[in-house]
């Protein structure tokens, strides 16, 4: 850098130019207010002999075997979807529906069973009142078993025939 006097006889440090540079006149210090423009760089020729820039090659065309590839993706594809959709339809809505018949089958035949309870053991307090306790526990357990002897002998009877 070079210092140069202003009016007021300061030293202002001025930017050193290199070989080939001109400075713009009323050029001072930094900033680009009185620069002149610079042309654009030009690349320069190849020199003879050298290899010319190929061309660049055409983009390579789908072969008949990549588009074999891809019809087949795409049948497979539509084949997935379709299966998915048919599973759905035909499996999946029916089993649910099935699941939801079962669970609602078992809460009604858990309530059956607690409101036969609930009657039961109501019958079993009437029967002790007539029949005193060992009276009615012994009519009930003799009911319990004649009709277990009886199914037995249903299911006996159609095994047979």
């Amino acid at each position: 850098m070079t210092d140069s006097a202003d009016m007021t006889g300061a030293s202002v440090p001025q930017p050193e130019m290199s070989s080939g540079q001109v400075s713009p006149p009323g050029a001072t210090g930094s900033g680009s207010a009185g620069r002149a423009a610079t042309p654009p760089i030009a690349p320069e020729p190849p020199a003879s002999g050298a290899e010319q820039p190929q061309p660049e090659p055409e983009p390579k065309r789908e072969s008949l075997i990549d588009a074999v590839a891809d019809l087949l993706q795409m049948i497979v594809n539509y084949l997935r979807q379709e299966a998915g959709a048919l599973m759905r339809d035909k499996v999946v809505l029916p089993g649910q529906r099935l699941g939801s018949m079962i669970a609602f089958a078992f809460a009604a035949a858990f309530a059956l069973a607690l409101g036969i309870g609930f009657v039961a053991v109501a019958l079993l307090l009437l029967l002790a009142r007539w029949l005193t306790w060992p009276g009615a526990l012994g009519l009930i357990g003799g009911l319990l078993i004649v009709g277990a002897a009886y199914f037995t002998w249903l299911k006996v009877r159609s095994i047979q025939t």
